[in-house]
Protein backbone atom coordinates (compact mmCIF):
# COMPACT_ATOMS: atom_id res chain seq x y z
CA UNK A 1 0.00 0.00 0.00
CA UNK A 2 1.31 3.48 -0.88
CA UNK A 3 2.41 5.80 1.94
CA UNK A 4 -0.28 8.31 0.97
CA UNK A 5 -2.90 5.57 1.37
CA UNK A 6 -1.65 4.67 4.84
CA UNK A 7 -1.70 8.34 5.86
CA UNK A 8 -5.22 8.78 4.55
CA UNK A 9 -6.52 5.70 6.34
CA UNK A 10 -5.10 6.96 9.62
CA UNK A 11 -6.54 10.40 8.94
CA UNK A 12 -10.05 9.18 8.23
CA UNK A 13 -10.19 6.75 11.11
CA UNK A 14 -9.11 9.54 13.46
CA UNK A 15 -11.61 11.98 11.94
CA UNK A 16 -14.66 9.73 11.74
CA UNK A 17 -16.73 9.06 14.83
CA UNK A 18 -17.12 5.34 14.09
CA UNK A 19 -17.94 2.45 16.35
CA UNK A 20 -15.01 0.07 16.80
CA UNK A 21 -16.87 -2.71 14.99
CA UNK A 22 -17.05 -0.66 11.81
CA UNK A 23 -13.42 0.42 11.59
CA UNK A 24 -12.24 -2.63 9.63
CA UNK A 25 -15.08 -2.23 7.12
CA UNK A 26 -14.31 1.46 6.73
CA UNK A 27 -10.64 0.71 6.11
CA UNK A 28 -11.62 -1.83 3.47
CA UNK A 29 -13.89 0.62 1.62
CA UNK A 30 -11.32 3.38 1.92
CA UNK A 31 -8.51 1.20 0.61
CA UNK A 32 -10.65 0.31 -2.41
CA UNK A 33 -11.19 4.01 -3.19
CA UNK A 34 -7.67 5.36 -2.77
CA UNK A 35 -5.83 5.55 -6.08
CA UNK A 36 -8.99 4.83 -8.08
CA UNK A 37 -9.65 7.04 -11.10
CA UNK A 38 -13.02 8.77 -10.85
CA UNK A 39 -15.09 9.20 -14.01
CA UNK A 40 -17.78 11.82 -14.57
CA UNK A 41 -20.35 10.55 -17.11
CA UNK A 42 -20.44 12.62 -20.31
CA UNK A 43 -24.23 12.61 -20.23
CA UNK A 44 -24.36 14.83 -17.12
CA UNK A 45 -24.67 18.58 -17.72
CA UNK A 46 -23.03 21.01 -15.36
CA UNK A 47 -24.81 24.20 -14.29
CA UNK A 48 -24.21 27.33 -12.30
CA UNK A 49 -27.61 28.17 -10.84
CA UNK A 50 -29.91 27.72 -13.87
CA UNK A 51 -27.31 28.18 -16.63
CA UNK A 52 -25.66 25.17 -18.34
CA UNK A 53 -21.89 25.45 -18.70
CA UNK A 54 -18.96 23.55 -20.19
CA UNK A 55 -16.99 22.64 -17.09
CA UNK A 56 -13.64 20.97 -17.66
CA UNK A 57 -11.77 20.09 -14.46
CA UNK A 58 -9.24 17.84 -16.16
CA UNK A 59 -6.28 20.21 -15.84
CA UNK A 60 -6.94 21.24 -12.23
CA UNK A 61 -4.27 20.26 -9.70
CA UNK A 62 -6.95 19.16 -7.24
CA UNK A 63 -10.68 18.48 -7.44
CA UNK A 64 -13.21 17.96 -4.69
CA UNK A 65 -16.37 16.13 -5.74
CA UNK A 66 -19.25 15.65 -3.34
CA UNK A 67 -22.10 13.34 -4.31
CA UNK A 68 -25.50 13.68 -2.65
CA UNK A 69 -27.93 10.80 -3.10
CA UNK A 70 -31.71 11.08 -2.82
CA UNK A 71 -31.99 9.50 0.64
CA UNK A 72 -33.36 11.67 3.42
CA UNK A 73 -33.39 15.46 3.34
CA UNK A 74 -31.35 16.39 0.27
CA UNK A 75 -31.35 20.18 0.96
CA UNK A 76 -30.14 19.51 4.51
CA UNK A 77 -27.23 17.40 3.29
CA UNK A 78 -26.22 19.90 0.61
CA UNK A 79 -24.86 22.20 3.37
CA UNK A 80 -24.47 25.05 0.90
CA UNK A 81 -23.39 27.65 3.45
CA UNK A 82 -20.60 25.40 4.71
CA UNK A 83 -19.47 24.51 1.20
CA UNK A 84 -19.29 28.18 0.17
CA UNK A 85 -17.06 28.85 3.16
CA UNK A 86 -14.85 25.84 2.43
CA UNK A 87 -14.49 26.61 -1.27
CA UNK A 88 -13.51 30.20 -0.57
CA UNK A 89 -11.05 29.10 2.11
CA UNK A 90 -9.29 26.59 -0.13
CA UNK A 91 -9.18 28.90 -3.14
CA UNK A 92 -7.66 31.63 -0.99
CA UNK A 93 -4.82 29.66 0.62
CA UNK A 94 -2.94 28.19 -2.32
CA UNK A 95 -1.64 28.94 -5.80
CA UNK A 96 -2.71 25.46 -6.87
CA UNK A 97 -5.68 25.20 -9.20
CA UNK A 98 -8.45 23.56 -7.19
CA UNK A 99 -11.95 22.92 -8.55
CA UNK A 100 -15.20 21.83 -6.89
CA UNK A 101 -18.24 19.96 -8.12
CA UNK A 102 -21.47 19.01 -6.37
CA UNK A 103 -23.41 16.13 -7.96
CA UNK A 104 -27.00 15.69 -6.79
CA UNK A 105 -29.11 12.59 -7.37
CA UNK A 106 -32.17 14.59 -8.44
CA UNK A 107 -33.88 15.73 -11.66
CA UNK A 108 -32.39 18.77 -13.39
CA UNK A 109 -35.84 20.37 -13.31
CA UNK A 110 -36.13 20.08 -9.54
CA UNK A 111 -37.67 23.45 -8.74
CA UNK A 112 -37.12 23.19 -4.99
CA UNK A 113 -33.40 22.54 -5.32
CA UNK A 114 -32.97 25.37 -7.82
CA UNK A 115 -34.70 27.72 -5.40
CA UNK A 116 -32.36 26.63 -2.61
CA UNK A 117 -29.27 27.13 -4.80
CA UNK A 118 -30.53 30.59 -5.67
CA UNK A 119 -31.37 31.47 -2.06
CA UNK A 120 -27.84 30.62 -0.96
CA UNK A 121 -26.40 32.31 -4.07
CA UNK A 122 -24.42 29.13 -4.68
CA UNK A 123 -22.57 30.23 -7.81
CA UNK A 124 -20.45 27.09 -8.10
CA UNK A 125 -20.77 24.14 -10.51
CA UNK A 126 -23.57 21.64 -9.80
CA UNK A 127 -24.64 18.55 -11.72
CA UNK A 128 -28.06 16.90 -11.43
CA UNK A 129 -27.88 13.12 -11.78
CA UNK A 130 -31.44 11.73 -11.75
CA UNK A 131 -30.41 8.23 -12.88
CA UNK A 132 -27.59 7.78 -10.37
CA UNK A 133 -25.03 7.48 -13.16
CA UNK A 134 -22.09 8.91 -11.22
CA UNK A 135 -22.43 6.50 -8.31
CA UNK A 136 -22.95 3.50 -10.57
CA UNK A 137 -20.10 4.43 -12.91
CA UNK A 138 -17.67 4.69 -10.00
CA UNK A 139 -19.13 1.86 -7.90
CA UNK A 140 -19.47 4.00 -4.78
CA UNK A 141 -20.38 2.55 -1.40
CA UNK A 142 -23.84 3.02 0.12
CA UNK A 143 -22.19 4.80 3.05
CA UNK A 144 -22.50 8.57 2.59
CA UNK A 145 -19.22 9.30 4.39
CA UNK A 146 -17.46 7.90 1.29
CA UNK A 147 -19.33 10.14 -1.16
CA UNK A 148 -16.97 13.12 -0.99
CA UNK A 149 -13.64 12.66 -2.74
CA UNK A 150 -10.43 14.66 -3.07
CA UNK A 151 -8.81 13.96 -6.45
CA UNK A 152 -5.38 14.76 -7.85
CA UNK A 153 -4.39 15.98 -11.32
CA UNK A 154 -5.03 12.50 -12.77
CA UNK A 155 -8.53 12.28 -11.24
CA UNK A 156 -7.27 9.64 -8.79
CA UNK A 157 -8.64 9.60 -5.24
CA UNK A 158 -6.17 10.87 -2.64
CA UNK A 159 -8.65 11.76 0.10
CA UNK A 160 -12.09 10.68 1.28
CA UNK A 161 -14.58 12.37 3.58
CA UNK A 162 -16.87 15.40 3.72
CA UNK A 163 -15.18 18.58 5.04
CA UNK A 164 -18.60 20.24 5.37
CA UNK A 165 -19.53 17.66 8.00
CA UNK A 166 -16.25 17.16 9.82
CA UNK A 167 -13.75 19.92 10.72
CA UNK A 168 -10.95 17.35 11.06
CA UNK A 169 -11.41 16.31 7.44
CA UNK A 170 -11.61 19.97 6.43
CA UNK A 171 -8.24 20.56 8.09
CA UNK A 172 -6.81 17.34 6.62
CA UNK A 173 -7.80 18.37 3.08
CA UNK A 174 -6.33 21.81 3.64
CA UNK A 175 -3.00 20.26 4.61
CA UNK A 176 -3.11 17.88 1.64
CA UNK A 177 -3.66 20.78 -0.76
CA UNK A 178 -1.16 23.19 0.76
CA UNK A 179 1.24 20.29 1.40
CA UNK A 180 3.27 22.02 4.08
CA UNK A 181 2.88 24.82 6.59
CA UNK A 182 3.14 28.29 5.10
CA UNK A 183 3.65 31.18 7.47
CA UNK A 184 2.25 33.58 4.88
CA UNK A 185 -1.08 31.73 4.83
CA UNK A 186 -1.31 31.27 8.59
CA UNK A 187 -0.36 34.84 9.58
CA UNK A 188 -3.17 37.09 10.90
CA UNK A 189 -4.85 39.10 8.16
CA UNK A 190 -6.95 42.26 8.15
CA UNK A 191 -9.63 41.15 5.65
CA UNK A 192 -12.22 38.78 7.11
CA UNK A 193 -13.68 37.95 3.67
CA UNK A 194 -10.74 37.78 1.24
CA UNK A 195 -12.49 35.70 -1.47
CA UNK A 196 -15.42 36.80 -3.66
CA UNK A 197 -17.24 34.38 -5.98
CA UNK A 198 -18.50 36.18 -9.09
CA UNK A 199 -20.47 33.30 -10.59
CA UNK A 200 -20.97 33.61 -14.35
CA UNK A 201 -19.18 36.48 -16.10
CA UNK A 202 -19.51 37.32 -19.81
CA UNK A 203 -16.45 37.98 -21.94
CA UNK A 204 -15.63 41.69 -21.84
CA UNK A 205 -17.65 42.39 -18.70
CA UNK A 206 -15.99 44.55 -16.06
CA UNK A 207 -16.68 43.67 -12.44
CA UNK A 208 -15.56 45.57 -9.33
CA UNK A 209 -15.58 44.20 -5.79
CA UNK A 210 -14.65 46.03 -2.60
CA UNK A 211 -12.68 44.37 0.20
CA UNK A 212 -12.36 46.03 3.61
CA UNK A 213 -9.13 45.79 5.57
CA UNK A 214 -9.61 46.44 9.30
CA UNK A 215 -6.48 47.18 11.29
CA UNK A 216 -7.12 45.11 14.40
CA UNK A 217 -3.58 45.58 15.70
CA UNK A 218 -2.34 48.31 18.04
CA UNK A 219 0.09 49.68 15.45
CA UNK A 220 -0.36 51.75 12.30
CA UNK A 221 0.23 49.73 9.12
CA UNK A 222 1.09 51.04 5.67
CA UNK A 223 0.24 49.36 2.37
CA UNK A 224 3.51 48.99 0.48
CA UNK A 225 2.04 47.65 -2.75
CA UNK A 226 -0.95 45.99 -4.45
CA UNK A 227 0.26 43.36 -6.93
CA UNK A 228 -2.34 41.83 -9.32
CA UNK A 229 -1.92 38.33 -10.74
CA UNK A 230 -2.47 39.42 -14.35
CA UNK A 231 -3.15 42.44 -16.60
CA UNK A 232 -6.93 41.90 -16.57
CA UNK A 233 -7.18 42.84 -12.91
CA UNK A 234 -6.33 46.05 -11.06
CA UNK A 235 -6.65 47.32 -7.50
CA UNK A 236 -6.65 50.60 -5.60
CA UNK A 237 -6.80 51.49 -1.90
CA UNK A 238 -8.92 54.21 -0.31
CA UNK A 239 -5.95 54.92 1.96
CA UNK A 240 -2.45 53.47 2.16
CA UNK A 241 -2.08 54.21 5.87
CA UNK A 242 -4.37 52.32 8.24
CA UNK A 243 -4.51 53.53 11.83
CA UNK A 244 -5.36 51.11 14.67
CA UNK A 245 -9.09 50.40 14.64
CA UNK A 246 -9.50 52.03 11.21
CA UNK A 247 -9.97 50.52 7.76
CA UNK A 248 -9.01 50.81 4.12
CA UNK A 249 -11.20 49.71 1.23
CA UNK A 250 -9.45 47.87 -1.59
CA UNK A 251 -11.38 48.11 -4.86
CA UNK A 252 -10.52 45.23 -7.19
CA UNK A 253 -11.62 45.48 -10.82
CA UNK A 254 -11.52 42.62 -13.30
CA UNK A 255 -12.29 42.58 -17.02
CA UNK A 256 -13.22 39.09 -18.18
CA UNK A 257 -10.88 37.80 -20.89
CA UNK A 258 -11.64 35.44 -23.75
CA UNK A 259 -10.50 32.25 -22.02
CA UNK A 260 -13.58 30.11 -21.29
CA UNK A 261 -14.11 28.11 -18.13
CA UNK A 262 -13.36 28.68 -14.46
CA UNK A 263 -11.00 31.46 -13.46
CA UNK A 264 -9.27 32.71 -10.35
CA UNK A 265 -7.68 36.17 -10.12
CA UNK A 266 -5.65 37.46 -7.20
CA UNK A 267 -4.27 40.66 -5.71
CA UNK A 268 -1.46 40.37 -3.19
CA UNK A 269 -1.15 43.10 -0.54
CA UNK A 270 2.26 43.90 0.92
CA UNK A 271 2.71 45.95 4.08
CA UNK A 272 5.78 47.87 5.23
CA UNK A 273 5.36 46.62 8.79
CA UNK A 274 4.63 42.93 8.03
CA UNK A 275 6.66 40.20 6.38
CA UNK A 276 3.58 38.19 5.40
CA UNK A 277 1.51 39.28 2.43
CA UNK A 278 -2.27 39.23 2.33
CA UNK A 279 -4.23 37.91 -0.66
CA UNK A 280 -7.57 38.95 -2.15
CA UNK A 281 -9.22 36.58 -4.61
CA UNK A 282 -11.90 36.78 -7.29
CA UNK A 283 -13.15 33.48 -8.70
CA UNK A 284 -15.89 32.53 -11.12
CA UNK A 285 -16.72 31.12 -14.52
CA UNK A 286 -16.40 32.70 -17.95
CA UNK A 287 -19.54 31.68 -19.85
CA UNK A 288 -18.57 32.81 -23.35
CA UNK A 289 -18.79 29.18 -24.53
CA UNK A 290 -21.98 27.89 -23.02
CA UNK A 291 -23.46 24.48 -23.79
CA UNK A 292 -27.16 24.73 -24.50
Amino acid sequence: MRLSSVIMIVGLVMAAASCSGRVDKEKEVLASLLGREIVIPDSLVCRILDTPIDYDMSNADYKIITYIDSAGCVPCRMKLASWKEIINEYKGITDEDIEFLMIINAPAKSRDLKIILSQYDFTYPVMFDPDNEFRQKNNLSDDQQFHTLLLDLNNEVIGVGNPAENPKIRDFYRKMIVKEANETNDAPHFCDKPVEALGLVNYGDTVTKDFTLWNTSSDTVTIQGLIPSCDCISASASTDTILPGKSSVISVTMTADSIPGSFIKRVDIFYNEKEAKERLTLCGFSNNQLKY
